[in-house]
């Protein structure tokens, strides 16, 4: 049985192309690196190497072997971070989604009707989180549009607004709603961690400038002391009404909806079959 560690060497000296690099990579000696080659060939029953007097190399056999130990050592990973997510799953949910205010609202909800398990969340991009719903990394994932798979369940979730916040000196400030195109060219304060909105409105008003800040409490800050418009939905309109938080419920800025179809987003909630048979009689 040929063990891993012979594997893991082999693809080393792939990729790095010479014994002196592949030890330093691994931090083995040239010579223990050298008797593991050696072991790994007599366990093959075949040369992988062509030998020259200065040189060691890998013959056809050797590219063979070297693409079947990355494959293995990739499966192998694979099932490490399969057999943990899966373990992690028994006492921990774990929620993916495409924006951050739709984790405001699934969160304490799951968190009411699941007080012994830890929820946990983050934002990644579709294509991570398709992945990891797949790999049992998630329990529910958010995406901004319904999907079809038979092995997923996908439902409704809600639907978010797009507001801008503008002083009450500004000049759009007296709106009942406007458009992007309206707001094309100013400049504006943003948090960093804002999924898809972020290529939303970069994609609609692309003569503006985003001033982005990485902290939500400097970002508040900011606002408090600047005359710049910052974005704000009817999501997180309602999380800042229940906690003072800085920079927001000013008295002296309005906040105005913007009117254009896309700065409306409905999302859906996806979930394993069997996720969601066990968790479906809790909703």
């Amino acid at each position: 049985m040929i063990e891993i560690y012979l594997l893991e060497q082999l693809d080393a000296f792939s990729r790095c192309g010479t014994l002196s690099k592949a030890s330093e990579e691994l931090h083995l000696t040239q010579p223990s690196l050298t008797r593991s080659m050696q072991k790994l060939e007599e366990l093959l029953g075949v040369p992988i190497f062509e030998r020259t007097k200065n040189k060691l190399s890998l013959n056809e056999n050797g590219i063979l072997a070297a693409d079947y130990a990355r494959r293995i050592l990739n499966e192998e990973q694979h099932m490490i971070e399969h057999l943990r997510a899966l373990e992690r799953s028994k006492r921990t949910i774990a929620v993916g989604s495409v924006a951050p205010g739709p984790i405001i609202d699934f969160v304490p909800s799951l968190s009411a009707l699941f007080p012994d398990m830890s929820i946990v969340s983050e934002m990644k991009t579709e294509d991570e989180l398709l992945n990891g719903i797949k790999n049992s990394m998630y329990q529910f994932i958010i995406l901004s549009h319904p999907i079809e798979d038979d092995g997923l369940i996908c439902e409704k979730y809600e639907d978010e607004q797009l507001y801008v916040s503008l002083p009450n000196n500004h000049r759009l400030a007296k709106k009942e709603k406007l458009s992007f195109a309206e707001l094309n060219g100013e400049s504006f304060l943003m948090l960093s961690e804002v999924g898809i909105w972020e290529q939303l409105v970069r994609q609609e008003m692309p003569d503006s400038k985003f001033i982005i800040q990485n902290d939500n409490e400097a970002l508040g800050e900011l606002i408090e002391s600047s005359s710049l418009p910052n974005f704000a939905t009817d999501i997180t309109i309602r999380a800042y009404e229940r906690v003072a938080t800085p920079g927001r419920n000013l008295s002296e800025r309005v906040l105005i909806p913007i009117s254009d179809a896309t700065a409306s987003i409905s999302f859906y909630t996806i979930s394993d079959q069997e996720i969601a048979k066990k968790y479906r009689m809790h909703f």
